[in-house]
């Protein structure tokens, strides 16, 4: 089996936890690939620059991986402070209007992953693609600039779907359903995954069948990256395995599992028996937003940067956040008090920043605990005695950022 991937190589700086990469999304996906069958051939096609060769070309080393670049001025940076942050990217191509087009001669390709680019517009026609735009700030349709293939399957997430959906004035709700609908009859694809972060993935295929694909509960979550293990894996499945879509979903849903938890994939032999040990997430639409109570301490510009980050994340991922802050501000007691013992008694969920140790946040968590409420604890440096009381009542207790996001979206 031959599989082209095409798309950007980029390096991804994340200050905390610490993480330095030079794979972006398509090399990410080939390394992935080949990681998961040592008897499929990948050739990667990206444009990065040429000082940059020698250190793709060592963790392609022993794969098989065939690298061909178009080399350019710069190899885009991607900048997080944390996994879950909008990341800064230089070169900023924000400001173009219209991106230089990246076309590749492929009369033979029978089977390609394509990846939107941040920098350029990929265009490239094969008999089989599957194709992720991976791009949250303007991203392109497959057919927008002539590429063509016989058999065109969507992989993108719920934002990039809705961009798509509004960019092109498409009348209707904007429900993940009629989206799906719409961007299928517009493309003439076999099928479009929808990829929504904790909750899974949305599958509809062939204007016949869809359906939610679960997410995961991993022990750990390490995000970036984890998209382009999806698409990868699913393209493995669908093509090297020759499953069908919904069939390659569901593995690349364990498969990505595998992923966030390691930080790397494996071959596909031992991913059954990983997600074995590990719980899926139902998810059976989107009516029902979560209700989530967001207590932590907000009186200085660190306490008050953590909380606008949580609040974001949280929204991010599809719930609604009650933020006292955000909803109230600092007033008096008599105004404050009662309105946040109101918003913890109907919340769903409670998700508290514990390490500074403030007595409101503490008063509210322990209120949670006698409402019954879940409680979810992120918590770096705080000792194991400072968290007894609330480990021993059935909060739950993160040590990860990311993971105790996602892990507020599974409860």
């Amino acid at each position: 089996m031959n599989i082209t991937v095409m798309g950007g190589v980029y390096r991804e700086y994340c200050a905390w936890p610490k993480q330095v990469s030079l794979l972006g999304s398509a090399g990410r996906a080939a390394l992935c690939i080949v990681q998961l069958s040592k008897q499929t051939s990948v050739e990667l096609i990206s444009s990065f620059a040429q000082s940059d060769e020698s250190r793709i070309a060592e963790s392609f080393a022993f794969t098989g991986c065939k690298v061909t670049n178009h080399p350019a001025e710069h190899t885009t940076e991607f900048l997080y402070d944390h996994p879950l942050a909008t990341p800064i990217i230089y070169p900023n191509a924000a400001h173009f209007t219209e991106l230089p087009l990246f076309e590749v001669d492929s009369p033979n390709i029978e089977h390609a992953l394509l990846f939107g680019m941040y920098e350029k517009t990929p265009v490239l026609s094969a008999k089989n693609v599957i194709y992720d735009p991976q791009n949250t700030h303007c991203p392109h349709l497959y057919t927008e600039k002539g590429a063509k293939a016989e058999n065109l399957i969507y992989v993108l997430n719920r934002r990039e779907l809705t961009l798509l959906f509004k960019r092109h004035n498409a009348e209707g709700e904007e429900s993940i359903e009629e989206m799906v609908n719409w961007l299928s009859n517009y493309e003439a694809t076999r099928a479009v995954i929808v990829k929504c972060g904790p909750k899974g993935a949305f599958v509809y295929c062939d204007h016949e069948h869809s359906e939610w694909v679960p997410a995961y509960q991993t022990h750990k979550v390490s995000p970036i990256g984890s998209g382009d293990s999806f698409v990868a894996a699913f393209t493995h499945y669908h093509y090297a395995r020759g499953l069908d879509v919904i069939e390659s979903t569901k593995m690349a849903s364990a498969a990505t599992a595998f992923y966030v938890e390691k930080g790397t994939m494996t071959a596909d032999s031992n991913i059954a028996s990983f997600v074995d040990t590990l719980l899926p997430h139902q998810f059976d639409g989107e009516i029902k937003r979560k209700k989530v109570y967001l207590a932590g301490p907000f009186f200085n510009m660190g306490q008050m940067w953590l909380i606008n980050q949580c609040k974001a994340c949280l929204e991010a991922a599809g719930m609604d956040v009650f933020s006292p802050y955000h909803e109230l501000g600092i007033g008096p007691a008599e105004e404050v008090a009662p309105e946040d013992v109101k918003a913890i008694e109907e919340c769903d969920v409670l998700y508290a920043l514990f390490d500074d140790h403030d007595p409101g946040t503490l008063f509210e968590i322990g209120y949670a605990i006698k409402a019954n409420k879940p409680v979810v604890i992120y918590s770096e440096k705080s000792s194991d005695e400072h968290l007894k009381m609330y480990e021993g009542t059935g909060c739950l207790i993160e040590r990860d950022f990311a993971t105790s996001i996602y892990r507020v979206s599974w409860m």
